[in-house]
């Protein structure tokens, strides 16, 4: 009898691996994805924020819907160039070196 648990608890361990596995597997891959989405749109705006040299401009661009709507169900959906950057930075985009743009603080780097 304990025999057969044993064997039944290795099997179902390991299905339980192989489904995380997988499981993980369309996580990583949707989020590399989704980033690679984000980079596309992100080089349509930038060379549109480029070209801007007024204000104005950059308000036109801002306005500019993207082709690709990211995070569609979401509060935060990415549907137009001035969702990708933020409202503290009026005519910049954020550090290439940097995720959000912040200045990491002084004991991180």
């Amino acid at each position: 009898m304990s025999r057969a648990m044993a064997i039944g608890s290795l099997v179902g361990a390991l299905a339980l691996g192989i489904w995380a596995w997988q499981f993980l597997n369309r996580a990583a891959d949707s989020g590399l994805e989704r980033l690679s989405r984000i980079d596309a749109v992100r080089a349509l705006c930038t060379t549109e924020w480029e070209k801007a040299r007024t204000e104005v401009d950059s308000m036109r661009v801002d306005r500019f819907a993207l082709p690709d709507t990211i995070d569609k169900g979401s509060e935060q959906a990415i549907d137009r160039c001035g969702d990708l950057r933020g409202e503290s930075v009026p005519n910049s985009l954020p550090n290439a070196r940097e995720m959000s743009g912040d200045p990491m603080p002084r004991g991180l780097r």
